[in-house]
């Protein structure tokens, strides 16, 4: 990520967060409570994207598209994916034994299997785009945003069995505008099967998405804007990292509308970019674009309400995937 788009990320960011704190509480995590993951060794670039598979989480570097592995009975994440020159992993999730991995400006999308740790898909979007999040469906489709060109990214379930194929794309645009040299769509959840929340991190709008066989429908939340990163769908309401720290919006039944109703802040946050649950845990990645200081961590969070109650709940469905 060069200066210039990292300032205006930040810009971004800094404007969502006088927003947020105008129509909401603000919590702090319970700092006791807040466990701090390091990557070992942070050498691999700064770290963006995380995903749970129930059991262990998993976390990518942007540098050379390592792949780290963590518990949360251990401080220490270790190598547990090579990377290599030419490779990046920004957005990572996991469904049914497979890591999925957008590789921001490569263009590329990779799936590897977690068991014997080998690639058993690839695709390519081509140049000119930052392939940033991505979300899987129930039944094994992919839908992947480029925060640089206006498109959503498809691959089909049948297309990751089969190990290639060539990604659909999908005009975001003129619904959603896009502005040049900044970071633009973003983070991405899944409601179902075709529908999909997307946030535009530039502007802090988000909005639905409605794809069909007979096309796709696209239209703005209303909510105040929340310039976020990744985003993570939890008990039917939006958490989202933005300006350094999580926001919760509740969702209506068509989401339509969005209110935010809190945000969380924590001492151990550092530049955070993305989320996802492991049981009881937000586990959120310090991507410390701002200053890069190494070691690269994951603070892990007690799961909240977003009003600062904690359920200690461990419903964890062992996929890793959203909990609507």
């Amino acid at each position: 990520m060069n200066t210039n788009t990292y300032l205006l990320r930040t810009i971004a960011l800094l404007a969502s967060a006088a927003a947020a704190l105008a129509t909401s509480s603000i919590a702090t995590a319970d700092s006791a409570a807040a466990q701090v993951y390091t990557l070992t060794p942070s050498t691999h670039g700064n770290p963006e994207g995380v995903a749970s598979d129930g059991h262990a989480f998993y976390v990518g570097a942007t540098g050379d598209g390592t792949i780290y592995r963590g518990t949360l009975g251990d401080s220490t994440v270790e190598e547990f994916i090579p990377g290599a020159a030419g490779k990046s992993a920004v957005g990572l999730k996991v469904a049914r034994g497979r890591l999925y991995v957008a590789g921001g400006a490569t263009g590329a999308i990779t799936v590897y299997d977690l068991g014997s740790r080998q690639p058993v898909a690839a695709f390519a979007t081509g140049a000119g785009g930052f392939l940033n999040d991505l979300a899987v469906t129930p039944s094994g489709d992919v839908f992947i945003t480029d925060s640089f060109r206006p498109t959503l990214w498809h691959v089909t379930a049948a297309q990751v069995r089969s190990g290639s194929g060539t990604p659909e794309a999908i005009a975001l645009a003129p619904e959603i505008t896009y502005t040049a040299g900044a970071f633009n769509v973003n983070g991405i959840v899944a409601l179902g099967e075709r529908t999909l929340v997307v946030v535009q991190s530039n502007t802090g709008a988000l909005f639905r998405l409605d794809l069909q066989h007979n096309g796709r429908k696209i239209a703005q939340i209303d909510a105040d804007p929340v310039a976020g990163d990744g985003m993570l769908l939890d008990r039917g309401r939006l958490v989202v990292v933005a300006a350094g720290q999580l926001t919760f919006l509740d969702l209506d039944h068509r989401a339509s509308r969005a209110r935010i109703v809190a945000t969380v802040t924590d001492p151990t946050l550092r530049g955070p970019s993305t989320i996802a649950r492991l049981r009881d845990r937000y586990l959120v990645v310090n991507a410390d674009f701002a200053t890069s200081t190494t070691p690269f961590t994951v603070s892990a969070l007690p799961r909240s309400d977003g009003r600062g109650g904690h359920d200690g709940l461990d419903d964890d469905d062992g996929d890793g995937g959203d909990d609507r």
